[in-house]
């Protein structure tokens, strides 16, 4: 028989490979298209256990959309001692890594990429608890590179041109591997993409800034 410590072991490890296994699924088919029978038959766990542990599906993605590696990202990046523009380097970096490397084991930004190209209820949840944040975040960041003669329309643009060329790389990676069959999204090539953005984006930046300046 099993003592009261390993029966409550048992139910953690139970707990969180289903998190694991919602996280997966919800990102290779958002909140709709994912099945709780799919996700316990990844977690080898009973289909009663998903109620059990969150109360329903819905409860389940609000504990698998913890975005709090992401949010600390963000909050590493501003205690960083380095001059923005390198630290929007560092920050798409990092960045693309989570949202492309699919050995990462965090797959919310990989759900967060799913809901904006297929917006489901959930969407609500991951516009306050990331997307917001990661704008705001860049914008402050943007702020720091450019002058006070850029409006905030102009800002908004560009944290909108910045997040836009991240996301394409997750979107159209099916239609990138067909245009480049040898495309692998290896770390190399996630750290070439991030590297690009942010030459693109700085270039716009500065241009931008010239623009408003004279």
């Amino acid at each position: 028989m099993m003592t009261e410590v390993e029966i409550k072991t048992a139910s953690e490890q139970t707990r969180m490979r289903l998190l694991d296994a919602a996280r997966e699924v919800f990102s290779e088919h958002s909140f709709q298209g994912a099945t709780v029978r799919e996700i316990c038959r990844r977690a080898e766990a009973n289909v009663a256990a998903v109620n059990y542990h969150f109360g329903s599906k819905d409860g389940l993605l609000a504990e698998a959309l913890n975005f709090a590696q992401l949010a600390a990202l963000q909050k590493a990046n501003v205690k960083a001692d380095e001059c923005p523009k390198i630290r929007l380097r560092l920050f798409l970096r990092d960045f693309m890594l989570m949202l492309l490397d699919e050995k990462n084991p965090s797959s919310q930004c990989r759900i967060m990429a799913r809901e904006l190209a297929d917006p489901t209820p959930a969407l609500d949840k991951i516009v306050r608890e990331a997307i917001a944040p990661l704008h705001e975040f860049l914008g402050k960041l943007v702020r720091e590179i450019v002058s006070d003669k850029v409006g905030e329309a102009e800002l908004r643009r560009c944290v909108h041109s910045i997040v836009g060329q991240c996301l394409f790389y997750r979107h159209s990676h099916p239609v990138l591997q067909r245009l480049h069959p040898k495309l692998r999204y290896d770390r190399k090539e996630i750290e070439a993409i991030g590297e690009h953005i942010a030459e693109f984006s700085l270039a716009g930046i500065k241009h931008l800034d010239k623009v408003s300046r004279s």
